[in-house]
């Protein structure tokens, strides 16, 4: 039976609702529910709905939550935390080196920060749960310098060695080919830092006024999951960069513990020279197969077989077709194949198209200045000669191909301002289109293969070129901006952008495996739409504020991923 009584004492009356019950033939009070003042149950007597009767909340704190999570149980599975700190060691203060590591992994990847703002993005994750010895001090940039210290490039190197292992091993990866390239990250490093890695070079973003870092990766065809990696100064061409590493691609194979080194690799053509293909396929320590490509000018006379020549390749090619010949190549007798690739032709000539026009359009308006000059309209400025219109001319037609289809001829008397004449050639741009557009020049060791298994394998070529692509992404797994100013911040920068690259590569596998095909951006944009939200509600009488937990927007992916491998867990 339940009852409303009161109680009195020095600070006031209060409201219970006492239930009764009789206990051994004895009536007794086996629950009681403190309601407040009468006072403050007329107010609650007086409010219109019942959802009014709910407390508001104190305060309300939202953390990010299903990302990285997700990461997070990707590398706890893997124990990379527990391979950092055998190689690295233990620290006697602060973070261990795989706490800071690992974290900045997963931060690169979700929402990449500087060090100063790391901890405030820390702060508002659930990796407090799992780091609880995390703190603004040893979050700081001086936290993380003093763990960098702790790694060299050697113990990067065992580190990966491995992480890379135990990633074939458990992920199943496919070692039958592995795809090489190279890229480069401008940074903001002054001029004066002496740093032998940020050099001013060739950047492939076009950063020509900024130092460059330059990185190799290798990665599989499976997912693009990273299996090798290195930095180096930014002003080493490719085909040099391509020589120094070549025995450290073939030592890192080994390492995976798989003999010989029965693999394929694929490679472009900015890594070809002599000394590099004869590398390759030595047999100290192992020989490599690869395949690779060639510069079209080094196989001028095949340019020259009309395409009706060409034999169709079988399978999901888009009406490519392929001339395949044995040709003495950098030293040695090696297939050739030619491809015909009418998407890349069509690719092409919209380019080329594009370019004639400007071309055009840049070469009438000198013309037109140089009229205006001759008839005295403009008279300011440096009178042209034909040398200085000349180099004018190179500059506007430098963009490629287009030297070859143009004709121009300047003249003029010595004093006068000269006349110019152009015009583009519709014989040589006829030429161009069935000599050169739309083709590729592949070669192998692989004399075995099919033109299907040549071609295909050089195409696997852009699962190395996404992984630069999604490193040099603002939103998600960013290398860019490069915040460290000695070459040994830098190298561990590069490494646990890597990994995070890697964590993310093999998440994204492991959703495939479960019916999900998305992209990594795709991917964890809807992992990180599941938040924790914790609501502190005060209590009666003064007594410790409850604090009620709830996810937000776990659905989909992410609960999919805790039903299979457990995200919880973490937090409990």
């Amino acid at each position: 039976m339940a009852t409303i009584t009161k109680r009195t004492n020095k600070s006031g009356t209060y409201y219970y609702l006492v239930e009764s019950a009789r206990v051994n033939g004895k009536p007794r009070i086996v629950k009681q529910i403190y309601l407040g003042t009468a006072e403050k149950i007329a107010k609650v007597m007086e409010r219109d709905t019942p959802e009014a009767a709910i407390p508001d909340p104190e305060s309300v704190a939202v953390y990010d939550f299903g990302a990285v999570l997700a990461l997070y149980s990707v590398a706890e599975r893997l124990g990379i935390c527990q391979i950092i700190d055998d190689i690295a060691g233990k620290r006697n203060q602060g973070l261990p080196v795989s706490a800071s590591i690992l974290l900045a992994a997963i931060n690169r990847a979700v929402a990449a920060t500087s060090k100063n703002s790391f901890y405030e993005w820390f702060d508002k994750t659930v990796l407090y749960k799992i780091f609880p010895g995390a703190n603004a001090k040893n979050l700081s940039s001086q936290g993380f310098w003093n763990n960098m210290e702790a790694l060299d490039d050697g113990k990067i190197r065992r580190i990966e060695d491995e992480i890379t292992k135990r990633v074939v091993e458990c992920y199943d990866i496919d070692l039958d080919c592995f795809l090489f390239d190279n890229t480069n990250f401008f940074t903001y490093l002054s001029t004066a830092n002496p740093s032998a890695l940020a050099k001013r070079g060739n950047s492939k973003e076009k950063r020509t006024d900024l130092k460059i870092v330059g990185l190799s990766l290798m990665v599989s065809p499976d997912h693009n999951i990273p299996l090798f990696h290195e930095t180096y100064p930014g002003n080493t061409n490719d085909a040099q960069r391509f020589s120094d590493i070549i025995s450290k691609l073939k030592g890192r194979y080994r390492q995976l513990g798989r003999g010989d080194c029965e693999v394929t690799l694929i490679f472009d053509k900015g890594n070809n020279n002599e000394d590099n293909i004869q590398e390759l396929i030595n047999t100290n320590p192992c020989p490599f197969h690869f395949v690779g490509g060639l510069r079209l000018n080094q196989c001028k006379e095949l340019l020259d077989m009309p395409k009706s020549d060409f034999i169709p390749l079988n399978g999901d090619f888009h009406g490519a077709s392929a001339h395949r010949v044995f040709k003495h190549v950098y030293g040695k007798d090696f297939t050739v194949v030619v491809t015909s690739n009418p998407v890349l032709f069509d690719a092409q000539m919209v380019g080329v198209l594009a370019n004639i026009a400007t071309c055009e359009k840049a070469l009438a308006e000198l013309q037109d200045r140089l009229r205006r000059r001759r008839e005295g309209l403009v008279t300011k400025g440096k009178k042209p000669t034909i040398e200085s219109v000349g180099k004018n001319i190179q500059t506007i037609l430098s963009a490629e191909y287009m030297r070859d289809i143009f004709d121009f001829d300047v003249t003029g008397e010595p004093g006068q301002v000269p006349e110019l004449t152009f015009s583009c050639s519709g014989e040589r741009l006829a030429a161009l289109q069935e000599r050169v557009l739309g083709k590729t020049v592949l070669f192998t060791d692989r004399k075995e293969w099919s033109n299907e298994q040549i071609v295909s394998a050089y195409r696997s070529q852009y699962h190395v070129e996404e992984a630069f692509k999604q490193m040099k992404d603002t939103a998600h797994l960013s290398f860019r901006p490069l915040r460290h100013f000695t070459d040994a911040k830098i190298r561990v920068h590069a490494f646990y952008c890597v990994l995070a690259y890697m964590l993310a590569t093999l998440l994204n596998k492991e959703l495939k495996q479960m019916g999900h095909v998305v992209s990594i951006n795709r991917m964890l944009d809807k992992f990180q739409e599941a938040q924790q939200v914790v609501s502190v509600f005060s209590t009666a009488s003064g007594k410790k504020p409850v604090a009620k937990t709830a996810y937000s927007r776990f659905e989909g992916l992410a609960k999919e991923y805790d039903d299979k491998f457990g995200l919880l867990k973490y937090l409990n």
